[in-house]
């Protein structure tokens, strides 16, 4: 069991989710890992102990042992430009939980400093574990994204796995034209458009190549978020962008896209969506303690970490699988 030191706090791991990240970093295809390393960057759990240092930043934040946190993950410096403006993940000298230290796939997990801790005041460790980066990372890139999000806007998410769940949530949220868009999913799996048509989905795709997503969309798209990442799927938000357009490329499936005058359209935007910053988190967490977001979480023993593995690359899951101890 790890002795905090420092301003460190020691979390007693009430669940760890179960992302396609992990995946890519068991098979060596994801970048910025230093190994070994204990997975698990989705992580909630329990205050269980704090080094002396730590005690009263933790008073301050109104946190205390036994208190029920969820951890964000981008652990930067605290001092930098991109720190002191609130997006630690960006900081150069970041170390994430999962990626550079150790993470949640454990019974317990050492966070560096009590501002990575957000309250979870009412929610479940196990349930609220997705927050972390299924929910808070299309969260930062539809707040992002808001700009081109105007009343009549064609949007397309590519792919709608837990991810992308959030992510069209978040866009029937988003001020002030979340229910005057016009969003459409395209995915592999019909099990998951009908839950995205649960959820406000208006054109539901299986499949389809760059002409027939334009002409369902009724035209090309003024967003993309594409949530998969891969060759494929980058390859398919250039085809379907209108002049002007976002992609916006959430997903972290290695894929790249070339860039010129030739494609994508001219004078269209291309950027990333970097997780999300320790205050877009705590905004998460008060939108699902107030029941405006919805997500299904399957808890599955932390023992059984190679078989959740095992069901996440076969499609087995529905929502998020979340690791126990």
């Amino acid at each position: 069991m790890p002795d905090p030191v420092g301003t460190e706090v020691r979390i007693r791991v009430g669940g760890a989710g179960v992302c396609h990240t992990d995946l890519h970093i068991v098979d060596g295809t994801q970048a910025r890992v230093e190994l070994p390393v204990t997975l698990g960057h989705e992580a909630a759990g329990w205050i269980d102990a704090a080094a002396p240092a730590a005690e009263p930043l933790l008073r301050r934040l109104h946190l205390e042992p036994g208190d029920a946190v969820v951890v964000h993950g981008g652990w930067g410096c605290g001092d930098c430009r991109e720190c002191r403006a609130d997006a630690e993940q960006r900081c150069a000298e970041s170390r994430a939980p999962g990626f550079q230290v150790d993470g949640g796939y454990a019974e317990a997990m050492i966070v560096a400093h009590p501002r990575h801790l957000v309250a979870l005041n009412g929610l479940d460790p196990a349930r609220a574990a997705p927050l972390a980066d299924a929910a808070v990372t299309p969260y930062r890139a539809v707040r992002r994204a808001e700009p081109w999000l105007t009343a009549g806007a064609r949007v397309l998410l590519i792919g709608c796995g837990a991810v992308g769940q959030f992510a069209l949530q978040f866009l029937r949220l988003a001020p002030p034209a979340g229910d005057e868009l016009l969003i459409g999913v395209r995915e592999l799996d019909p099990r998951r458009l009908e839950r995205a048509s649960e959820l406000g989905a208006d054109v539901a795709m299986l499949d389809g190549d760059a002409g027939m997503v334009t002409e369902a969309l009724g035209g090309p798209a003024d967003v993309v978020l594409d949530l998969v990442g891969a060759e494929p799927t980058l390859a398919l938000a250039s085809g379907v962008v209108a002049p002007g357009g976002l992609v916006m490329l959430v997903g972290e499936a290695g894929g790249t896209l070339p860039f010129g005058f030739e494609g994508p359209p001219v004078e269209s935007w291309l950027t990333t969506a970097a997780w999300g910053s320790a205050t877009e988190l705590r905004e998460v967490v008060q939108l699902a303690r107030r029941g405006r977001i919805r997500w299904n979480v399957e808890t599955m023993p932390l023992a059984d970490a190679a078989a959740a593995h095992g069901r996440l690359r076969g499609g087995d899951v529905d929502g998020r699988l979340v690791l126990v101890p």
